[in-house]
């Protein structure tokens, strides 16, 4: 098991564009399809069950307003998408952390017919065709988009 860096901000806030009380939401260094994001609760946790319910209903909230904004900017006209996580030792999870992929789909994302179950391999070897720059770029787009401006870093 890796070390957790979603209780790092420091390393993750470069792709951070969306934070509430309990979730923050972050562009996925390692996309598998424009668009893949990640939904992390801010409090360390492993497991979906480990969540308050003041944290269910933030989460839920988070997601209702953040989905519809995110398949409006990657497939506005399909508004198909997975929502995945890995929870447990046996199922494939590499960051020890709770976390949700969505992942926006589209005719076009390579992931159709037959090979529309490697997506999920893919996800699970961190398997990416984006640089660094499309990165930054896709994370400055959804910073405009959710009016998110980071803190400025300390001196």
């Amino acid at each position: 098991m890796s070390v957790d860096p979603f209780c790092n901000t420091d390393e993750i806030s470069g792709t951070i564009f969306h934070k509430t009380e309990h979730f923050m939401i972050l562009y996925d260094i390692r996309p598998v399809v424009r668009g893949h994001v990640l939904f992390i609760p801010k409090r360390h946790v492993t497991d979906l069950l480990e969540l308050t319910g003041e944290e269910v209903g933030d989460m839920h909230r988070t997601f209702a307003h953040a989905i519809p904004k995110i398949l409006g900017i990657y497939c506005p006209k399909e508004q198909s998408y997975d929502i995945t996580s890995q929870i447990g030792a046996y199922s494939g999870r590499t960051v020890p952390h709770l976390h949700f992929h969505l992942l926006p789909r589209s005719k076009d994302d390579g992931y159709q017919g037959e090979s529309s179950s490697s997506i999920y391999e893919d996800l699970k070897l961190e398997k990416t065709h984006f640089s660094r720059k499309d990165v930054d770029a896709e994370v400055y787009l959804l910073r405009k988009e959710f009016g998110y401006k980071p803190a400025p870093r300390p001196v």
